[in-house]
Parts: C-alpha cells; structure tokens; sequence
C-alpha cells in the first residue's frame, strides 16, 4: 500500500469512527446509555451494523470513548479561555460565551451526557473515578480562573471551588431551558456572571 493509499484510508477511517461518535452523542444524550442500541448509533452515523466493531469493541467502549474526549476537550477549551487575555473576567467571558455559542443542540447533549455519567451506576469504579476525577478537574481549572479575579477584584469573595460550581449549574441550567424551547432567551454573557461580580459592579447597592 503506497504513503498516499494508505493516507487516503486513516483519513476515512478517522471521518466514519467521527461519525459514530456524533451519532453516540445525540443519542446517549437524548435516551441514555441502556436504551439507546447500536444499530441506532450506525444508523444515524449512515454506516453498516458490522462496520461498527471496526472502530468499536462495545457499546460501553464507544460511551467511554466520547465521555472521555468530550471533558479532555471542555478542558482544552478551558486553557484556550486563559490565552486570549490575562484578565480573569475576560477569560470566564470567553469561556461563557463560546459555551453558549455553534449548534445549541449538540451542546445539550455533551452537557446531558456528562451529567448522566456523574450520575450513572453502569459503569465501572475505575471508569466512573476516572470521569468524576477529569470533572473535578475542570472544576478546579475554573475555580482558579475565579480566584485570580477575586485577588483582582472583579468577582465576589468565597469560596472558589463552590462558586465555580454555581456557575457551571448555571450555565447547564441554561442550555436545558432553551432546549426545551418552553421559553427560550438569548444568553447574556453579562448576566451569566453577574452572579460572581461585586454588588457595585452590577449596578446594585450594597
């Protein structure tokens, strides 16, 4: 197999098993891990049955596999956030509002699946530490973010940690509602972290 043949064939390779992964996504978060089938996942990846076991061993390896890389990219986002400026807000700023922006869908279901993996009790200790372990991780990414601005003033005092966690029930909160369409708003990027801003910073009275 010729450099370029061979070339050609990671490249289909790496779009159909992207494929399967997209199609994981939708439908792991729309209905969950035990009722969602394989044969769902090939035939909303547009890819045959047996085409699966090419990329996958299991349905619990693919469920693994996208949990895993979608919080390792959430993290990558995070540093992303801590490159555009050296203030703290305008990171968390950054960071609110690429979360809030592409395709609202596919964001719910990345946040619905991390949410249900926290919660889940099919999967392994081993794989159930190592999700909540790179959770926490960004937990603890954001809450430094946080304690930088409060030594410079621009979010409130307490602790860093617990308001981190504030503000990503937050922002999960939000992707939720508007997916649901009941009453759905267009996110202020403001008014997502007024909650971590000094009162005279808000406009309000102390």
């Amino acid at each position: 197999m010729s450099p370029r043949t061979s070339e050609k064939f990671k490249e289909i390779r790496d779009i159909r098993q992207q494929q399967l992964k997209d199609a994981a996504i939708e439908l792991f978060g729309m209905k969950g891990f035990a009722a969602t089938k394989i044969s769902e996942i090939t035939n909303k990846a547009e890819l045959s049955h047996g085409l699966f076991y090419h990329y996958f061993k299991s349905k619990e390896e693919l469920y693994v596999t996208v949990l895993i890389e979608l919080l390792e990219t959430l993290i990558e986002v995070i540093d992303e956030a801590e490159e555009q400026s050296e203030s703290p807000l305008m990171q968390l700023e950054w960071l609110t509002d690429v979360t809030h922006s592409g395709p609202l869908k596919d964001g719910v279901y990345r946040h619905i699946l991390i949410m249900q993996a926290l919660y889940s009790d099919h999967l392994p200790a081993e794989t159930k530490e190592n999700i909540v372990e790179r959770y926490r991780s960004m937990v603890i990414r954001i809450a430094l973010i946080i304690e930088r601005g409060q030594i410079t003033g621009d979010f409130i005092e307490g602790d860093p940690e617990e308001l981190a966690i504030y503000h990503l029930s937050l922002v999960h909160g939000l992707l939720l509602s508007n997916a649901r369409k009941m009453v759905p708003i267009e996110v202020s990027v403001d008014k997502v972290l007024r909650q971590l801003k000094p009162c005279e910073d808000r406009g309000e009275h102390a």
